[in-house]
């Protein structure tokens, strides 16, 4: 079943092409593959399915429900345009020099707690380049920054994959995971920063040689 669902995946484009009677996406795959395990024997004696309902008991239900939320929430902050509202804020605010590597990393790594990386770095790329062209600056330096930072979230549990399964044992409370996650976040913008600005131009230096 897993393989079954892990082909629809990769395969779905195609699939959608050859045909217009239904379109295939991620979230009912997932679910066909869910279905699919609720009615498949499992071939034990009880001829039972592989699941039945009363294991789903069991299940983290709160971490997907959470999940959810921070899903929704970041696709409501992208439709919003809050990305490029916080661009033009430290593009004013913020003229050049250590303190715009500091905010650019800082303000990427709290938006990661919220939003996918890949999505994030895709909405803030443009942001940054363009800010970087007004100021001046070499884009690059401050798109390093920015792509730093959307690595590092560690305060909430749907940051990424890993903080959900940590914080699903139940052996760790959110407010530690807060806590922890900001001394973290903070600690990691500034080794960021001042990579970005002291080691990043020697780098590149010897690179052009």
């Amino acid at each position: 079943i897993f393989i079954f669902t892990a082909l629809l995946w990769i395969t779905k484009d195609i699939i959608n092409s050859a045909q217009a009677a239904f379109k295939l996406d991620d979230s009912i795959i997932a679910l066909l593959g869910a279905v699919l395990m609720f009615i498949t024997p499992s071939g034990d004696a009880e001829n039972k399915p592989i699941l039945v309902w009363r294991d789903t008991r069991n299940m983290a239900w709160g971490i997907l429900i959470l999940f959810g939320g921070g899903i929704t929430l970041a696709a409501q902050l992208e439709k919003a345009g809050l990305i490029q509202s916080l661009g033009e804020w430290i593009a004013r605010y913020a003229q050049g020099g250590i303190v715009l590597l500091f905010v650019v990393t800082i303000v990427s790594i709290f938006i990661s707690e919220v939003m996918s990386n890949v999505a994030q770095v895709i909405v803030f790329a443009p942001v940054i380049t363009g800010m970087a062209v007004a100021l001046n600056i070499d884009p690059v330096q401050l798109g390093v920054a920015m792509t730093l930072g959307a690595s590092c979230a560690g305060m909430l549990p749907m940051g990424t994959p890993p903080n959900a399964i940590v914080f699903a044992s139940g052996r760790l409370k959110l407010k530690h995971m807060l806590t922890a996650g900001l001394i973290m976040n903070i600690v990691s913008a500034v080794l960021i920063t001042l990579f970005c600005w002291y080691l990043y131009p020697v780098m590149i230096e010897v690179i052009r040689r």
